[in-house]
C-alpha cells in the first residue's frame, strides 16, 4: 500500500492497466488447463451391490473440472459429488436392483471432455475390502458367504481367506480380474482344506477366459481356505480383482444357447461336473446378439451366460443322429440355428437340410463363444456324400468356433455334420450353428483411429457454439435406397448437422453442433438410420465395437454398444472454417481447400487439422497442421478422372493442446462442386533428346466442354535443371507444343509420370486440370564426336618397299580341326 501511494496518479493507471491484462491473461490460462480431455484409469472399489448406494473414487487426469459420469447402462445415477481434485474425484452412486450382474461401461464427462469408457462390474453381493497382511495360510483373512472381495495382488503375493462351511454346504467362487480392464491379469483361485491340501482350483476358463470359477461342497463341519493369487506368481499394483464367495450354481454354459425374439424355451444351465438344472425363459423381443441369461434361482451366478437372441427358429437334435441317414431333420423355413451337444467322445451330429440352388449361405458355429469346450469342425455334404464345404477354425471373436460360406450347386437334401476336432465331447460340449442367406442389414461404426486403441475419438465431445466431426462406415446387405439419420435423446442445445445418407456413399461424415447458449450436459443417443422410402423397414442401427482388455494385438474382451455418448462441453479457443472454392473440382484435376483458424487472444498451440472424409474419387492427405501462432493450412484436392459430378459437404476437425490435454472443434460444412473436365489428353509420345540439345513435346488435346479465354498449360514432373516452356492454348487449340531445354545438369535417363498441367479461366476463377498422365521424356547422353585420322609417317624417297606381310591364318572350327586330324591319321 506504501509503494501505491508513493506513486504518481498516471503510474497507477498504468500499473492497474498492466494488472487487468495480467488477470485476464491468467484467467484464461487457467480455463484453458482446464480445457482438456480427460483421462479415465479406474474406480475403487471396481464394482458394487445392485440395489444399493455406494461411494466410488474415480481416478485419473485433468478431473478439477468434473462435471458427472455417462452410464452406458440403465439403472444407474448419481447422487453427490464430494471432494473433486485433479487427479480423483469422490461421488456417490446409486445402483437400482433391477441392474443385471456383470460388467457396464461408464464415462467421465468434465466440463471440456469425455473420458475412454472404463469397466464397472455390479454383483449379487456386498463388498469387502482385502486386508494384509494375508499372504500366509496362518494370517488368512475371514470371510462369510455372499461377499465379493475386493483386492489386489502384487508380485509374488498370495491372498489367503479363511470361511466357516457345513458338511454338504456349497462353496463356490468366482473371480473377476483380466475382465476388470486394468491389465493383463491371469488369477489362479482354489479352495483348500484346514490341512492345505487343494480341494478344487480354478487358472483359465472357456467361459472368462483367464478368470476362473469352481465350486467344492464341504465334506465336514469346519474352516475351509480359499487362495487367490496370479497363475505365474507374478502381480503389481494394478493386478485388481473382485473375487465373489457364495454357494452360488455356476454354470458353464446353456443350451440351447440361443432363441427366436419373442418367444418362450426351456434352457438347460450346464455345470462343469455335468449337473443340470431347467428354467422356462421369456426371451425378450428385441433381436441381442450379446445378450446374458442369468438364473432365476437364489443361488444365481454373479454373471450370466450367452445366449444369442436372433430373429429366426431353433433346430433341436433328436438322438441318435450320428450318422448320415440317421440325421435329424430340420422342416424350419431358411434362415434357421442348428442346436445341440457332442455328448460323448467320438460323437458326431447330423443335420438334414433341403437347399436351393445358388443360395449363398453363412455359417457361423458358436461354441467357444458361449462357454463350451468344444473346437467345432463343421462340414456340408450332399445326398450322395459328397463334400461341399468343411472348416475347422473360421476366425471371428473366438477362433476355434467355425465359420464359412457356401454356395448350394444344386436344390436338394444336404446334411450338416458336427464333431470336435480331438474327438472330444461331454454334457457340456454345446454348440449352436447359424445358417442365414441373404437377409437385409445395415450397419454403421466409426472406424478406429489409432492403431491398437479403439476408444481414441469414439465419442462426441461438442464444444458450446463449435462443432464435433467423425467419421462412420456404413454396412449394407441387401438393403438400398437413401437413409436418414435420427438422433433422439440428444443432449439440449446440441443437433446433428448431417440428414441424409445417400443410397451410393459407403461412409459419411457426421458433424454435431452445439448452440453458443446451450447448456452443459450429456446423453446417450441411440442413433439409427431409417429408410426415407415408407415401404423398406430395415432400420440401421450402430455397431461400435470397443476393446475391454487389449495387450498390442491380442484382444481378449471386446464390447460392441448401440449408443452414442454425446456431450455439450466448454468453447473451444480455437475455430475453423473452410474457404469455400469458387470454382468446381473436375476430373482429374486438382483444387486447394484452405482452411482458416480464428484464435482467441492468448491461445497460440499448432492446430492439427483433420480431413474427416473425402467424396469418392476424391483424394488428399489425411493431416494438416496450423503452426504455432498461424491461421491456416491447405489441403490439395487431387480428383480422378471417375470422379461424380455433384455438391460435396466437407468438414475438418482441429485437435490441439492447450496445455493440459486435447481439445477438438470442427469447421461448418463447406460446399465443394465437383463436374466433368473441360479438356483431356492422351499420354503424349515418348519425346528423346540428347543432354545439351532443345526438344518438342507434343500434346494433342480434346475440348471436352467451351471455355473462353485463354489457358495456361505446362509441363510438370521434371526437375528444374530441366526448363520446359509453358503455352497458351484456347477451346478451339487441337495441339500444344513444349520446347524442352536440356543442359550440362540436365540428368541422363527416363522422366517418367509426366503431366500437362493446364490452368483453364472459368466463372469464378480458374480451374486446374491434369491431362496427358504417363508422359515419358528421355534424356540421352550426347554421342561422341568422331575421331580424327591418325597422320602416316614420312617415307624417304629412295626407301625400299616393304613386302606386304602375310595374312594371319584364319582360325579352324573344332569340326574342321577333326576333320583334318582324321585325314592325317588316313595318310
Amino acid at each position: 500500500m506504501y509503494v501505491l501511494n508513493s506513486l504518481s496518479p498516471p503510474m497507477k493507471s498504468s500499473l492497474f492497466s498492466l494488472c487487468v491484462r495480467l488477470t485476464v491473461a491468467l484467467l484464461f490460462c487457467c480455463g484453458t488447463v482446464h480445457a482438456a480431455y480427460p483421462t479415465f484409469t479406474g474406480t475403487k472399489p471396481n464394482g458394487g451391490q445392485r440395489g444399493t448406494e455406494l461411494t466410488l473414487t474415480l481416478t485419473g487426469d485433468k478431473l478439477a473440472d468434473f462435471e458427472g459420469i455417462i452410464f452406458n447402462s440403465p439403472g444407474f445415477a448419481m447422487k453427490s459429488v464430494g471432494k473433486v481434485e485433479a487427479k480423483s474425484v469422490e461421488c456417490v452412486i446409486s445402483i437400482d436392483k433391477d441392474v443385471l450382474p456383470g460388467n457396464h461401461s461408464m464415462r467421465i464427462r468434465t466440463k471440456s471432455g469425455v473420458s475412454h469408457a472404463r469397466q464397472f462390474f455390479v454383483g449379487p453381493f456386498p463388498n469387502v475390502e482385502e486386508k494384509e497382511a494375508n499372504n500366509d495360510f496362518d494370517t488368512a483373512q475371514q470371510v462369510g458367504f455372499d461377499q465379493t472381495i475386493e483386492g489386489v495382488v502384487q508380485n509374488e503375493d498370495v491372498d489367503y481367506f479363511k470361511i466357516t462351511a457345513k458338511k454338504g454346504q456349497r462353496i463356490s467362487l468366482e473371480a473377476d480380474g483380466l475382465r476388470l480392464g486394468y491389465t493383463t491379469f491371469d488369477p489362479y483361485i482354489a479352495i483348500l482344506d484346514k490341512d492345505r491340501f487343494e480341494k478344487v482350483n480354478s487358472d483359465d476358463t472357456i467361459l472368462h477366459r483367464q478368470d476362473g470359477f469352481c465350486s467344492y461342497v464341504a465334506e465336514e463341519d469346519g474352516e475351509y481356505f480359499i487362495l487367490m493369487r496370479e497363475s505365474s506368481y507374478r502381480g503389481g499394483g494394478t493386478s485388481f480383482y473382485r473375487l465373489h464367495v457364495g454357494s452360488f450354481r455356476r454354470p458353464e454354459v446353456v443350451y440351447p444357447a440361443g432363441g427366436k425374439a419373442g418367444t418362450t424355451a426351456k434352457v438347460r444351465f450346464i455345470e462343469h461336473d455335468g449337473s443340470t438344472f431347467e428354467e422356462d425363459v421369456a426371451i425378450p423381443a428385441t433381436v441381442d446378439e450379446n445378450y446374458m441369461i442369468y438364473s432365476k434361482t437364489e443361488a444365481a451366478a454373479p454373471s450370466g451366460n450367452p445366449f444369442r437372441i436372433m430373429p429366426f427358429d431353433n433346430a433341436m437334435e433328436v438322438e441318435p443322429n450320428n450318422e448320415q441317414a440317421k440325421a435329424t431333420p430340420v422342416t424350419l423355413g431358411e434362415p434357421f440355428a442348428l442346436n445341440g451337444i457332442i455328448e460323448a467322445p467320438g460323437d458326431v451330429d447330423y443335420f438334414k437340410v433341403t437347399l436351393k440352388k445358388g443360395l449363398k449361405v453363412e455359417l457361423q458355429a458358436f461354441a467357444q463363444l458361449l462357454g463350451s469346450p468344444l473346437d467345432s469342425v463343421v462340414g456340408i455334404y450332399d445326398s450322395k456324400g459328397k463334400g461341399i464345404s468343411s472348416n475347422d477354425d473360421g476366425g471371428g471373436r473366438r477362433r476355434l468356433d467355425s465359420k464359412a460360406t457356401v454356395t448350394i450347386p444344386a436344390d436338394g437334401d444336404y446334411f450338416v455334420r458336427i464333431t470336435d476336432h480331438l474327438d472330444r465331447g461331454g454334457p457340456n460340449y454345446v454348440y449352436r450353428i447359424e445358417m442365414v442367406a441373404s437377409q437385409p442389414s445395415l450397419t454403421f461404426a466409426s472406424p478406429q483411429y489409432v492403431v491398437n486403441d479403439t476408444h481414441i475419438r469414439q465419442f462426441i465431445a461438442v464444444p458450446k457454439g463449435g462443432r464435433y466431426a467423425t467419421l462412420v462406415n456404413v454396412s449394407r446387405s441387401n438393403v438400398s435406397g437413401d437413409y436418414k439419420f435420427e438422433t433422439p435423446n440428444m443432449p439440449k442445445g446440441a443437433k446433428l448437422l448431417t440428414d441424409v445418407l445417400p443410397k451410393d456413399l459407403p461412409n459419411i461424415p457426421l458433424l454435431f453442433e452445439a448452440a453458443p447458449d446451450a447448456p452443459l450436459g450429456h446423453g446417450l443417443v441411440p442413433i439409427t438410420l431409417k429408410s426415407v422410402d415408407p415401404a423398406v423397414n430395415v432400420v440401421g442401427t450402430l455397431r461400435q465395437e470397443f476393446d475391454i482388455v487389449r495387450s498390442g494385438n491380442v484382444i481378449y474382451y471386446t464390447e460392441v454398444q448401440d449408443q452414442l455418448p454425446v456431450a455439450v462441453v466448454e468453447e473451444a479457443p480455437y475455430s475453423l472454417e473452410i474457404i469455400k472454392p469458387t470454382t468446381p473440382l473436375v476430373t482429374s484435376g486438382v483444387a486447394d481447400l484452405k482452411v482458416v483458424a480464428k484464435r482467441k487472444e492468448g491461445f497460440k498451440a499448432p492446430i492439427r487439422v483433420f480431413m474427416i472424409w473425402k467424396p469418392p474419387g476424391v483424394s488428399c492427405l489425411g493431416e494438416q497442421t496450423i503452426p504455432e501462432g498461424g491461421t491456416e493450412c491447405v489441403f490439395n484436392l487431387d480428383a480422378n478422372a471417375a470422379v461424380p459430378a455433384g455438391k460435396w459437404n466437407f468438414t475438418v476437425m482441429g485437435e490441439a493442446d492447450a496445455g493440459n490435454g486435447r481439445i477438438y472443434n470442427a469447421s461448418p460444412f463447406c460446399e465443394v462442386t465437383t463436374g466433368p473436365a473441360y479438356l483431356s489428353a492422351p499420354t503424349m509420345a515418348l519425346t528423346a533428346v540428347e543432354q545439351g540439345q532443345d526438344a518438342v513435346m507434343v500434346c494433342k488435346l480434346e475440348t471436352l466442354q467451351p471455355f473462353t479465354g485463354e489457358a495456361v498449360a505446362q509441363v510438370l514432373g521434371v526437375p528444374d535443371t530441366i526448363p520446359i516452356d509453358s503455352a497458351k492454348i484456347n477451346k478451339d487449340t487441337k495441339e500444344v507444343s513444349f520446347t524442352v531445354h536440356t543442359g550440362e545438369k540436365s540428368p541422363i535417363g527416363k522422366q517418367g509420370n509426366l503431366f500437362v498441367r493446364v490452368d483453364v479461366p472459368v466463372p469464378g476463377g480458374v480451374s486446374t486440370h491434369r491431362i496427358a498422365l504417363g508422359s515419358i521424356l528421355r534424356i540421352d547422353k550426347p554421342r561422341p564426336a568422331p575421331a580424327k585420322p591418325a597422320a602416316a609417317p614420312a617415307v624417304a624417297a629412295n626407301a625400299p618397299k616393304e613386302a606386304p606381310k602375310p595374312a594371319a591364318p584364319k582360325p579352324l572350327s573344332r569340326l574342321e580341326q577333326l576333320r583334318q586330324e582324321a585325314l592325317a591319321a588316313k595318310k
